[in-house]
């Protein structure tokens, strides 16, 4: 009893420590990456960036969050790559121009009154959000694989 005891300590002392590791802070538009930045200036250039968050989290990495002020929320890696555009409302559609062509070409053909709401790249493709409220997924090469329920 006396050994389970101290393994729920430091079970729970490890991730109190993981917990209190965690960075998050808000920093200004000129210290995001270049590529964010980029990003940004040519997908959503006419809209005002509110504010950027910059998380660091001890086992994996740091990320940035982006809130523009049209209700966007677009997430960055270390490196500055988008990981996740989604619109805080559900029935507001996002520009295409930055969304693989494939993936553009089949909402347009088979939800041509849907708009995509939100964008996740996962390590096997993208799921895609429509305003609709139909979540899709798509492999890496954006190529349909099934309707999410």
């Amino acid at each position: 009893m006396n050994k389970r005891l101290i393994n729920i300590f430091v079970l729970c002392a490890v991730a109190c420590l993981a917990v209190a590791c965690e960075k998050e802070e808000i920093i200004g538009v000129d210290k995001l990456p270049s590529a964010a930045t980029t990003f940004l200036n040519e997908h959503f250039n006419a809209v005002e960036v509110l504010s950027v968050t910059r998380e660091k989290e001890p086992l994996s990495s740091t990320e940035y969050e982006a809130l523009l002020d049209n209700g966007v929320e677009v997430k960055f890696d270390k490196n500055g790559n988008w990981t996740e555009v989604e619109a805080r409302k559900d029935t507001d559609a996002l520009p295409m121009s930055f969304i693989m062509t494939p993936i553009v070409d089949y909402v347009t053909e088979n939800y041509n009154d849907a708009g995509i709401n939100g964008i996740d790249k996962e390590k096997n493709g993208f799921d895609i959000e429509l305003t609709n409220g139909l979540d899709l997924v798509f492999d890496n090469d954006g190529q349909f694989v099934r309707i999410d329920p």
